[in-house]
């Protein structure tokens, strides 16, 4: 089984590099290609990951969605897994996705997602417990690493042109193709905007975003008022 890991960038310079290098040191010699699009970084993200990833793109200007359109166009893979840049997957991914998408009747699954887990501390453990609950409902956030076949990542129309909470409107497309499994293996996201503002104002902030989208404010509109989300 072939993995496409799709990295979507914006100015991860500092830590790409150490990310991606990690990714491929816990990663088996098993078939993966690791596509990285950019956003238009201004900080060296493009050279630091050309290193260690097979294919790097720059769009030339931040749009998540877009970006992770792209890479999954470039895909080969049996597997796509959306991975953010400064997120540390579980160290035996590999496995537990193939074990997972190979073992379970793929009928009704639209998609997997690892459980996340944000850090030691009261807040952090209930941000991971809140986030975690939400992929079970069918919101599965990119923290969590979504991953999906070529196949059903086509019939559902793949991820929306957008700059932000394109996550949410993917998992919407996936939910009503089937359930997105929460694997338990635990996903590390750095997630450096948690840590500078805080758990709960994280969550206050995300939900404060999700309720404009549906009062119909356009994405490139939140993304100005919260452009590091």
């Amino acid at each position: 089984m072939k993995f496409s890991v799709i990295v979507a960038s914006y100015n991860e310079g500092p830590q790409i590099g150490s990310s991606l290098k990690r990714l491929r040191q816990v990663s088996q010699t098993s078939p993966m290609e690791v596509i990285v699009i950019d956003g238009g970084s201004d900080d060296g993200t493009v050279d630091a990951a050309r290193g260690w990833a097979d294919e790097v793109v720059d769009l030339g200007k931040p749009n998540r969605g877009a970006q992770w359109h792209a890479g999954a166009e470039k895909a080969t893979g049996d597997l796509l897994f959306f991975l953010r840049a400064d997120a540390q997957p579980p160290g035996n991914w590999q496995q537990a996705l193939e074990h997972y998408w190979l073992t379970t009747p793929t009928e009704g699954l639209a998609a997997t997602a690892f459980s996340v887990s944000y850090g030691a501390g009261l807040g952090l453990s209930a941000l991971s417990m809140w986030s975690n609950a939400r992929v079970r409902s069918g919101l599965a956030s990119s923290d969590h690493g979504i991953c999906t076949t070529p196949e059903i990542y086509k019939a559902v129309g793949g991820f929306p042109a957008f700059p932000v909470l394109e996550d949410l409107e993917f998992s919407r497309r996936l939910k009503a193709r089937g359930r997105i499994a929460l694997l338990p293996e635990r996903l590390r996201p750095a997630a450096r905007h948690v840590h500078s503002i805080g758990p709960l104002a994280y969550i206050a902030r995300r939900l404060w975003l999700e309720t404009r989208f549906k009062m119909g404010d356009t994405p490139e509109a939140l993304f100005a008022a919260a452009p590091n989300l």
